[in-house]
């Protein structure tokens, strides 16, 4: 993590903001509950920290068809964040490939895919996941 916060100094958003950027762009328009489970968070830990980008203007909320519906979205503000801070963040994915080697980072990315993965299963069966 100290490769990324190195990495992103200066960028308007630090690397988990940066994370929850990310989901709402590709999720554009998002539920609370939705965004907290693509960030595999509780929805209060979600809210907490979209608030916190409300506040300093990179995200907004909106209502949806039923109003007691949130939905989150990136303001302008919010993109230019990201366009910001993506490249500090690649570069930081770089370096730390570069200092693994590929197979070690290979194995990294299709062990937390899989972890992911079966917290998914875990969470769809109502089990907890740690």
């Amino acid at each position: 993590m100290k490769r990324y916060v190195d990495n992103m100094a200066g960028s308007p958003v630090n690397p988990v903001q940066m994370s929850l950027l990310m989901r709402v762009y590709y999720l554009r328009n998002a539920t609370m509950q939705t965004l907290a489970q693509h960030l595999e968070t509780d929805r209060t830990t979600t809210t907490r920290n979209v608030d916190i980008l409300v506040r300093d203007g990179f995200l907004e909320i909106t209502e949806g068809a039923d109003k007691r519906q949130r939905l989150v979205r990136l303001t302008k503000r919010g993109h230019e964040a990201l366009e910001e801070s993506i490249p500090k963040w690649r570069k930081a994915q770089d370096e730390l490939r570069s200092a693994l080697g590929d197979e070690p980072w290979t194995n990294i990315l299709r062990d937390t895919r899989l972890l992911i993965e079966l917290g998914g299963i875990a969470c769809d069966r109502g089990a907890p996941t740690a």
